[in-house]
């Protein structure tokens, strides 16, 4: 009787112990692969009239082209428009996904391909958003309400 039990729990065992080592690599694989992913990201920076500002972009093929033209600083002139945003051309088309959305204060967004806009007071169109600045409307008036501001993105 002992023999039959000890073969059975030996026959558990195996299967078990086979089990949870598949199970230990392929959460070493998935470790890889997230530590991976996180190094290949790429930060771009917004500098506005010579100030570093904190950006929350968004995760789109947009943002992912406006990095590309970033990698050896893109530099914009901005001008006011309409009392709400200052907008610039970025000197090419990236790909966007236009939609009608309501925009406010510290909205990034991508009008027609190739111009980007940064809005101090609300508004509506189409457009492409791309990211947010995380600052107060005054904040923001201060730093963009005026006849023009020189943006620079960078990956550097």
């Amino acid at each position: 009787m002992r023999n039959i039990l000890g073969n059975s729990v030996i026959r558990i065992s195996v299967p078990i112990l086979l089990f949870m080592s598949l199970i230990g690599c392929k959460s070493s694989t998935q470790e890889i692969s997230i530590s991976s992913s996180l190094e290949e990201e790429i930060e771009m920076k917004l500098i506005i009239d010579n100030q570093n500002i904190e950006v929350s972009w968004l995760n789109n093929e947009s943002v992912d082209d406006l990095k590309s033209l970033a990698t050896n600083e893109l530099t914009i002139s901005m001008h006011q428009f309409g009392g709400f945003e200052q907008t610039g051309p970025i000197g090419s088309s990236i790909r966007r996904n236009d939609i009608q959305m309501d925009v406010v204060p510290g909205d990034i967004v991508l009008y027609q391909g190739n111009q980007i806009s940064v809005f101090y007071n609300p508004s509506a169109w189409s457009y492409t958003k791309l990211g947010h600045i995380e600052m107060s409307q005054d904040a923001l008036k201060d730093l963009l309400e005026k006849e023009s501001v020189t943006f620079i993105l960078t990956t550097k």
